[in-house]
């Protein structure tokens, strides 16, 4: 008996362990068969914070400095505990947008947003950790006390490094000859000015990238002075007060490179090691996992599918017609039934009862698909819920009233794309759908969001804004080239030259010298040429020459010249009277201006001729009380041309003047002139 009760609680253990193991089986196989993906780098995860002064930086520079301050100062205490428990992830990375997001306007602040999540900028904080770790290994001293971390194992990380500063120390400067982990040795370095004076002589400074931080404070020529640390820790804010204080005493050049060591996640505030821990997940690289199901079910769907909604009721065009009701008017007078109405509408748009269609009414049913879309509150939303519920919506769709335009701007874009092939562009400018990518089209909506930006702090109007970034730039055919090198062209300078350039340095290695901002370099070479096309008799002619002197005469270093046309004698070429029968030409102010122009410069030189036209232009706004379009005639021509001469003939210029309206050779110079500015 004692045996079989024995096998009875056997066999009963037996029976409940087995069914146990079915119910288990049974609810692991009713578990969704979902399948998560993610590309994730190779190198080791990169704070958010950090990552969000990077991304700020493209924007401007000054942003990443600002975001800095305001980050310190909205957290004083960085290692405060108080409420710990709210930081979560969610909660610093909406404080970090928060913070980031004030610096931008808000189009610029979406983009900041998107780019923050797509980690868009952890690659160059992992550029930040490798020469982090070149500077300490260039103390090879230190390694006795401290070490290096090197992963070496199965799973080496990208970056082939992860640093620890010596002594867990969070923070350092390395100014070429020095490493200084504590603050106190660097204001000990910074109290030794005589030291600081022959620095450049001592030792080689570290080397400063394009890419790196340089503080708007920085001394020019003064020792660099590169910190290594990460916002929200306290020896960062340390170092940088006492950095920021030196930099603007000119004795330092401060520059920033954002690192986190290994073990300092313990050291920073509680949003500052968000996202150091993880590895980072890759997105917009056109990854895909395809999975396909081999099963093949038959599956009624005659049924009416129930719960089918188009968009959200809050963003749906509701004015639109569905089965005789428009829900828009409905919704107006019982808002307190809006779920019921609603509902009532997708059930309409969902039901294929008495829904067959008709084969004429398939005729324009893609283009009734596509003003749907188009005319929808959220375009894309809508294209997405038609090609997921389409079956189910084409009755209403097939009942749309088309529009012509649409119709008409469908067969427009059909003419100008070929069949099977996609055009992709960006405010008009073309895009290559096959090369471009997530990154790259960031780089391109930020490009033209910075410049909206920049327009409307011109008080400009956004409809004004759209149609700027919308222009297209000019075609090649549009513009053309001058040989510089041609005698039509009359040039007031040379630099290398004339003699009030000759203290000016002929080395083109200058060029690369840093200069304030919109200047350019005064070397003595013909590097850059400014010649104007223009006609002497009109206003503007006259006022670009007097713009022309007034740069010549503040040494700018660039070869001004002039290519001198008549304006009657272009539209004379334009209508086939002058091409072949020269002696045709009537002659007028233009003519007469060119003719004056080249004889003073072959008698009495170039800078003579330029204080010709000057003078004409004088005599013409002073005739009439100073008018700065007054309408120029030939006594005023006559009248510069007396006085710019008068000081170096001894014969009457009057008498000059008559013997040049009959020479033959200056009024050939002049319509030749006129003609090389024709077949430009």
């Amino acid at each position: 008996m004692r045996f079989r009760s024995v096998r009875c609680c056997c066999c009963f253990l037996f029976l409940v362990v087995t069914t146990f193991s079915l119910l288990i089986v049974t609810a692991d196989n009713r578990r969704p068969k979902n399948v998560q993906t993610a590309l994730r780098a190779k190198w080791s995860g990169t704070p958010i914070l950090l990552e969000a002064g990077e991304l700020l930086s493209k924007h401007q520079q000054h942003f990443f400095w600002n975001f800095i301050d305001i980050w310190i100062n909205a957290n004083p205490d960085a290692n405060d505990d108080v409420d710990s428990h709210t930081y979560t992830a969610k909660y610093c990375v909406k404080k970090i947008l928060e913070h980031g997001s004030s610096l931008l306007s808000e189009p610029l602040a979406s983009l900041f947003e998107f780019s923050l999540i797509l980690r868009s900028a952890s690659p160059t904080l992992v550029l930040y950790r490798r020469l982090a770790h070149d500077s300490l290994s260039s103390f090879p001293l230190l390694h006795h006390d401290h070490e290096i971390i090197e992963t070496k194992n199965n799973t080496t990380q990208f970056d082939g490094v992860t640093v620890q500063s010596p002594g867990g120390k969070c923070c350092w400067i390395d100014t070429g000859e020095h490493l200084f982990f504590d603050v106190s040795e660097l204001q000990s370095w910074l109290q030794n000015q005589n030291h600081l004076q022959h620095v450049g002589d001592s030792f080689q400074s570290p080397p400063v990238f394009d890419f790196d931080h340089v503080h708007f404070d920085s001394a020019t020529g003064g020792p660099v002075a590169i910190l290594y640390g990460a916002l929200g820790t306290h020896c960062f804010k340390e170092f940088h007060v006492a950095l920021i204080e030196a930099a603007k005493q000119g004795k330092v050049k401060y520059v920033l490179r954002p690192v986190l060591p290994a073990g300092c996640e313990a050291h920073i505030g509680q949003c500052g090691s968000v996202g150091a821990s993880e590895s980072v997940n890759l997105g917009g690289y056109g990854v895909e996992l395809a999975l396909k199901n081999m099963e093949y079910k038959a599956m009624d769907d005659s049924a009416i599918k129930k719960g089918v909604t188009l968009e959200d009721p809050r963003t749906e065009d509701l004015s639109q017609e569905v089965r005789g009701f428009i829900f828009s008017k409905i919704l107006d007078r019982k808002p307190e039934l809006a779920s019921e109405i609603m509902a009532f509408r997708d059930y309409l748009l969902s039901s294929t009862v008495s829904d067959t269609l008709d084969v004429w009414e398939l005729k324009d049913l893609g283009h009734q698909t596509v003003q749907r879309i188009v005319r929808a509150t959220d375009p894309l939303q809508s294209m997405q819920d038609i090609n997921q519920n389409f079956p189910t919506i084409v009755s209403y769709l097939s009942r749309m009233k088309l529009d012509d335009s649409v119709r008409d701007e469908i067969t427009a874009n059909q003419r100008m794309i070929p069949p099977g092939k996609s055009l992709m562009a960006l405010n008009g400018a073309l895009l290559n759908v096959e090369d471009i990518d997530l990154n790259l089209l960031i780089d391109l909506v930020h490009q033209d969001l910075l410049l909206a930006d920049q327009f409307s702090k011109l008080k400009i109007p956004h409809s004004i804004v759209r149609k700027l970034l919308s222009t297209l730039p000019p075609s090649e055919s549009d513009t053309f080239r001058l040989d510089f090198r041609s005698t039509h062209v009359h040039y007031l300078n040379n630099l290398e030259e004339d003699g009030k350039y000759k203290w000016w340095r002929s080395n083109l290695n200058e060029i690369l010298m840093p200069v304030f901002p919109g200047q350019l370099r005064q070397i003595r070479k013909n590097l850059f040429h400014a010649v104007f096309v223009l006609d002497p008799a009109t206003t503007c002619g006259l006022e670009a020459i007097d713009m022309i002197i007034s740069l010549y005469e503040n040494n700018f270093p660039v070869r001004f010249g002039i290519v001198l046309y008549s304006s009657k004698y272009i539209m004379q070429l334009e209508d086939h009277s002058t091409k072949e029968e020269g002696d045709k030409f009537e002659d007028d102010i233009s003519n007469m201006i060119i003719r004056l122009f080249s004889y003073i410069k072959g008698n009495y030189g170039i800078e003579m001729a330029f204080k010709f036209l000057s003078n004409v232009n004088r005599l013409r706004v002073e005739s009439d009380d100073h008018v700065e379009d007054a309408h120029l005639e030939s006594h005023h021509v006559e009248s510069a041309f007396v006085e710019t001469i008068l000081p170096k003939v001894k014969s009457p210029p009057q008498e000059i003047l008559l013997k040049l309206e009959k020479e033959p050779e200056l009024k050939e110079l002049s319509q030749e002139s006129s003609k090389h500015v024709f077949n430009l």
